[in-house]
């Protein structure tokens, strides 16, 4: 991808200029997201998006050929971008939901598949430094991004958005001996028609089709819940029985899952990081859950956020935004499993956490003694 020296002037100085005509409904938008970058530079491509009535994706098409290059669209095209990831050498890969936010820094090996075409766990996206879940099925649009960063540097990005606009996952680059390798990835995959518009699917309420907590099995719940032997399984069990996570933790009695105060998530974070104790780290959308394995050191507010600051790893947790948390104990093969999770106010996960443990070893003394400190409500 080669830009006039022009280009790249106007782009480091942040003058992206409008990607379509002013009488165009997305050359008003263009304009709309000019004056108010030109009143609030630092603001964010999402929080924009949300002032302006859009979403981002909508947003970021407004400045194709202006330092934005359309990508093909399609599952076959988002899963061969993905396998190619290792040619970048260092990224940093960040997910996100509207209250929690993922960030790791992290250099990807090339996926090994097993005889059944299956990824080897710790090779690839499942187990490394990026470990990723893919739920591909509702993506809609990607693009590659430059953009003036830090220090008058150009930032490199590859953005990911679903149907409806918003962002699935991004991956910036990180190194500068990377940059050949990710100017050869847009120009494979960059896509004929370089619109400086998007069209996306306008977010409905959802109809959950689940069953009332008068309709449930009770007695069934827990006799599916008590022959787990694996936490994978537990998806399974709630599609099985037509009802939400959420309801099965309300449904399942105290002794399996009880609740805890929105602000435990702080007190684990610092007694995680205090104590050194390895922990995994969930954060989802509905087209990626991105997981960080490993120990915190820097935990800290930060006006409304609530942050893990290290220099591979980092969470912002907004704090407004978590409503509730639950203990979870899950059995499996070997022993008990606790999770820890928040939620928001509508139901919505924001984020996971479990003990990293050793396969076929049980979660730490240190795990257990941590979440039993964490604020009971109910």
């Amino acid at each position: 991808m080669k830009y006039t020296n022009l280009s790249v002037i106007l782009l480091a100085a942040g003058l992206f200029g409008v990607a379509a005509c002013s009488t165009t409904p997305e050359g008003n938008l263009a304009e709309k997201w000019s004056a108010l970058r030109a009143e609030q530079p630092k603001i964010h491509a999402r929080d924009a998006a949300q002032n302006l009535g859009v979403s981002e994706a909508e947003l970021v098409a407004t400045n194709v050929g202006k330092g934005v290059t359309r990508l093909r669209d399609g599952g076959a095209t988002y899963k061969a971008i993905y396998d190619r990831l290792y040619e970048l050498g260092q990224i940093k890969a960040i997910t996100r939901n509207d209250t929690a936010v993922l960030e790791r820094v992290g250099t990807v090996t090339k996926a090994k598949l097993n005889e059944d075409g299956r990824v080897i766990p710790g090779t690839g996206f499942a187990g490394g430094p990026i470990d990723l879940r893919f739920g591909t099925d509702n993506w809609r649009s990607a693009f590659a991004m430059m953009q003036p960063g830090r220090e008058g540097k150009l930032s490199r990005s590859l953005q990911f958005f679903d149907v409806h606009g918003n962002a699935v996952n991004k991956i910036y680059l990180d190194n500068e001996a990377g940059i050949a390798a990710f100017d050869k990835l847009v120009a494979d995959f960059k896509a004929t028609e370089q619109r400086a518009y998007l069209v996306v699917d306008k977010e409905t309420v959802k109809k959950s089709g689940k069953k009332t907590d008068a309709e449930v099995d009770i007695k069934e719940l827990r006799a599916a819940w008590n022959e787990m032997s694996d936490v994978h399984e537990f998806p399974r069990l709630l599609k099985d029985l037509g009802i939400t996570r959420e309801q099965a933790l309300t449904l399942i009695g105290n002794d399996a899952a009880y609740r805890i105060s929105a602000q435990s998530v702080q007190t684990l974070l610092e007694s995680a990081a205090r104590q050194g104790q390895p922990i995994m780290v969930f954060v989802s959308n509905p087209g990626m859950t991105q997981i960080f394995t490993g120990t915190i050191k820097k935990v800290q507010p930060t006006g409304e956020w609530y942050n893990v600051l290290d220099p591979d790893f980092n969470l912002h947790l907004r704090q407004a935004g978590i409503d509730r948390g639950w203990v979870v104990k899950r059995p499996a093969k070997d022993g008990v499993i606790t999770s820890v999770e928040f939620y928001d106010a509508k139901g919505e996960q924001v984020v996971n956490f479990f003990s990293r443990r050793d396969r076929d070893k049980e979660e730490s003394a240190t795990w257990r003694s941590i979440v039993a400190g964490l604020t009971r409500t109910l």
